[in-house]
C-alpha cells in the first residue's frame, strides 16, 4: 500500500511517466535524427552538454569508484 500511495505522488517540476518517455520515444522514432547519434537530448530537442560532462579525467574516476562500490575491482 505504501508503495502505491508513493507512486501517486508529484513533485514540482517532475514529469509523469508519459511525459517522462516522450524525448526517448522521439529519438527512437523520429526519422532523419541519425547524424545525431551521440548527441544529448533533452525535451526532444539536441542540447548541449555542461563542460563537467565532458571531462574524461572525471569519468575515468567515476567508473573506477563506480566498479569498486559494485564490488566489481
Amino acid at each position: 500500500m505504501y508503495l502505491q500511495e508513493l507512486s501517486t505522488l508529484s513533485w514540482p517540476g517532475t514529469l509523469n511517466t508519459v511525459q517522462g518517455c516522450q524525448t526517448t520515444l522521439h529519438c527512437a522514432l523520429q526519422e532523419g535524427l541519425e547524424p545525431l547519434s551521440g548527441r544529448y537530448f533533452s525535451n526532444c530537442t539536441v542540447r548541449d552538454v555542461y563542460d563537467k560532462a565532458k571531462d574524461d579525467a572525471a569519468a575515468k574516476k567515476l567508473w573506477e569508484l563506480s566498479e569498486r562500490l559494485c564490488g566489481l575491482a
